[in-house]
């Protein structure tokens, strides 16, 4: 009994030691599985500790017109027209406007009365020189010439014989009472009132002043618009220096002085955006005019001079102050052209394109670049192969998920 007590005690003690050692088994295979993908050699700390590889960032080769805006500063200048000043003769104290016979938008005919001073009128007249003495009877020369033919064009059958003779006093007479004053009265008549015919100049004085030289103001051909009148009732017309009238008003145009090498990127039609740093207000123009030769400008400045002219509304109250000037100048044709941030270069000076294709190992070529312009440079002819519209180049890289 005692001898199988014992066997049964050592057949108790093997089964405990088998389940305790596939126990253990278990638990270190369970060990492994879970904190094996925990555990890295050196070397594959090292790597993973190794920054990402980067990923190459793209741009794709173009062909266009490189522009780049060039600024400048412009002056605005008045716009030409033609000014009628008043007559010295009719200058003074007692020369006060009385009626004004014409408003802006008019047209200034030969023969028009423009304006009354001290009830007496101011015509207009095409001739080429200003009256420089007052027409009496008998008067001779080169005024009456240039009288006599005026009156002719305005329709009035006068000689031209250079001599203020009876025949043109008459139509001096007629051409008075046309336009309801008395020839030589120094005194306006309405027409309609109670002045005789002899009155209003049918029958020609005998003597006295026919035409006074303060009774013309000259213009250089009939028809001009009028752009501004001047002048308003009770005025005295004090300085013969100050315009009665404007005729043929243009635009404010404006002017600058550019550096020869921004001068060699403009030309005339380019478009133009003004803007007036005073008020803020914004509009276009466009390049009328680039000079040949350098000048020095207003400012002291030396360079070529470029001219302007609006398209759009005019900076009338910017005259003779300073605006900016975005001239967006262009190449005159297409070329094939890349990102700036494509050129790479070498320690030698040259200078090369990294080309990423869709399939196979990216490759550098080598490029010669010309002109730049708005963030892109040139690819001068012969543009080697495999670089054409649409190949991708490098302009940089960025790491993966970055």
């Amino acid at each position: 009994m005692t001898h199988v007590n014992a066997l049964i005690n050592r057949r108790r003690r093997s089964v405990i030691v088998v389940v305790l050692f596939l126990a253990t088994v278990l638990l270190v295979t369970a060990g492994a599985v879970l904190i094996g993908p925990t555990l890295r050699s050196p070397d594959q700390l090292a790597a993973d500790a190794a920054p990402p590889q980067p990923l190459p960032v793209t741009a794709v080769v173009e062909r266009r017109k490189l522009v780049e805006p060039v600024v400048l500063r412009g002056r605005v200048e008045p716009g030409a027209s033609v000014r009628l000043l008043t007559p010295a003769a009719a200058v003074g104290p007692q020369s006060v406007v009385t009626k004004v016979l014409v408003r802006t938008g008019d047209r200034a005919r030969e023969g028009q009365v423009l304006i009354e001073r001290s009830g007496e009128p101011l015509f207009a007249l095409a001739l080429p020189f200003p009256l420089y003495r007052d027409l009496t009877i008998g008067a001779r020369g080169p005024d009456v010439v240039e009288v006599q033919r005026a009156m002719r064009r305005m329709g009035y059958p006068v000689p031209g014989s250079g001599v203020l003779d009876r025949a043109t006093q008459r139509q001096l007479a007629a051409f008075y009472r046309d336009r309801g004053y008395r020839v030589g009265s120094g005194a306006a008549a309405e027409r309609g009132g109670d002045e005789t015919a002899d009155d209003l100049g049918a029958a020609p004085p005998t003597g006295g002043v026919q035409l006074p030289q303060s009774a013309v103001v000259v213009i250089d051909r009939t028809g001009r618009r009028i752009s501004k009148v001047h002048v308003r009732v009770g005025q005295t017309l004090a300085d013969p220096k100050e315009s009665l009238l404007e005729l043929d008003g243009q635009a404010p145009t404006i002017v600058t002085t550019a550096a020869v090498d921004q001068a060699a990127l403009i030309r005339p039609g380019q478009q133009v955006d003004v803007t007036d740093d005073v008020t803020g207000t914004r509009t276009k123009a466009t390049v009328r005019a680039v000079g040949e030769q350098a000048v020095t400008g207003p400012d002291g400045q030396t360079g070529i001079e470029v001219r302007f002219e609006f398209t759009q509304t005019a900076l009338s109250e910017a005259t003779n102050r300073s605006v900016r000037l975005d001239v967006r100048t262009a190449a005159a044709v297409e070329v094939i052209a890349v990102p700036v941030s494509a050129i790479y270069s070498r320690p030698d000076g040259s200078t090369f394109v990294t080309v990423v294709p869709e399939k196979g190992a990216v490759a550098d070529v080598a490029v010669m670049t010309g002109q730049t312009a708005g963030g892109w440079v040139e690819l001068r002819e012969p543009v080697p192969s495999p670089i054409a519209p649409g190949t991708a180049v490098m302009v940089g890289e960025q790491t993966a998920g970055g």
